[in-house]
């Protein structure tokens, strides 16, 4: 099993490399392959350059397959280019590279996760352009710790310009228990629980994702090893409806670059550590707009820092708190649009350096620290 990386700027490394070796179906480096399935022949070129930073993906075998009720199991490393429809799961176990192209396929499995990925060195998910995939789970199954309509128990990469549609009827969307790495497509995902989730780290570098999720919208859920629970977002564009919080990691959670519309949440944006350096961010909150709280691992040195980005908070009435930092709050750039009673809650230091802060649509350049009644875990009274 290979890690992408150790740490967030290592796994960010890893992304850039990805985008550039990425290429679409119409560059020189693919490879045509010819199937034949119920007498039909059929011929699709597909992708070989898209690779990890390690793997030439043309030195790997391509195979076409045409879903059936029967599902797949893939135990050999390789390509796999899937179309057609299925109610049986995808799985994948094995000890080398996989990538799973989805070329309009359509996986409603009735008896767990869709596609399942038990084991692989990497496994990608690459949505072929020009294609619509849907992929559902069952409402049970007999493994409830396999908990995603798609679920990878190794590193996972979704990529590609296509459509992804997940609906999760038993609990998660997406979810990666190393590190999960969102590059581009189009994707929808509505849950039952979380939407999108990658325990050690989760890291999205473009894409369209809309998430309306019952739970959390998108986080990284490691509390036990330290330097994990770290989500990033350096690109794409998401919006995210949610019964819970939006954004939130368990160590540290770091935005430079993308658009992130939370429509609606309880937190916004919550992490131990949460450094916000650039990206146009809108967030709608009944409880915290942007939280620094303490997880159970991380319980010292927490805080907010803003070096730019363009943010609008818009806060629920009563006891709520725009920018809540059960530490301190650092703003040194950016501007922020803030429409709420309480703006600034710290237990900490507070510092403002630089940007442009309105609040309740008049300029402000000191921070009035509100002390609303937050401070515990989540900065809920």
């Amino acid at each position: 099993m290979r890690r992408f990386a150790l740490t967030m700027t290592s796994l960010i490394t890893s992304a850039v490399l990805l985008v550039g070796c990425a290429a679409t179906a119409t560059t020189t480096s693919s490879t045509t392959t010819t199937s034949t399935t119920s007498g039909t022949t059929s011929t699709t070129t597909v992708d070989t350059s898209l690779a990890t930073a390690d793997v030439d993906w043309a030195d790997l075998p391509t195979t076409e397959v045409t879903l059936t009720d029967k599902g797949l199991s893939i135990t050999e490393a390789g390509t796999y280019v899937l179309s057609g429809s299925t109610t049986g799961q995808v799985v994948v176990d094995t000890d080398g590279y996989v990538r799973i192209i989805l070329n309009g396929a359509t996986i409603t499995s009735t008896a767990g996760a869709a596609i399942q990925v038990d084991s692989a060195e990497t496994a990608v998910i690459e949505l072929a352009d020009g294609t619509t995939n849907t992929v559902s789970d069952a409402s049970t199954r007999s493994d409830e710790e396999i908990d995603g309509a798609i679920y990878s128990a190794d590193d996972l990469i979704i990529t590609g310009t296509g459509t992804l549609n997940v609906t999760a009827a038993f609990a998660d969307g997406i979810v990666g228990k190393d590190d999960l790495l969102i590059e581009s497509g189009t994707i929808t995902v509505t849950s039952a629980d979380d939407g999108i989730r990658g325990k050690d780290s989760l890291t999205i570098t473009g894409g369209t994702i809309t998430i309306d999720a019952k739970g959390d919208g998108i986080k990284s859920s490691n509390d036990t090893d330290s330097g994990k629970g770290q989500l990033a977002i350096t690109g794409g564009v998401l919006t995210i409806t949610t019964g819970d919080d939006a954004v939130k990691a368990e160590q540290r959670l770091t935005i430079t670059g993308g658009t992130v519309d939370i429509v609606s949440s309880v937190e916004g944006i919550e992490a131990p550590v949460i450094v916000i350096d650039g990206g146009d961010i809108t967030v709608n909150a009944s409880d915290d707009g942007i939280n620094a709280a303490a997880s159970a691992i991380v319980t010292t040195g927490l805080g907010i820092t803003i070096n730019g980005g363009d943010i609008t908070i818009v806060m629920g009435a009563g006891d709520t708190d725009a920018i809540d930092s059960n530490g301190d709050l650092a703003i040194t750039g950016g501007t922020l649009t803030i429409t709420a009673q309480s703006p600034f809650d710290f237990d900490g230091t507070g510092t403002l350096t630089g940007g442009t802060i309105t609040v309740n649509g008049e300029q402000v350049t000191e921070l009035t620290n509100q002390m609303m009644g937050g401070g515990g875990r989540g900065g809920r009274p």
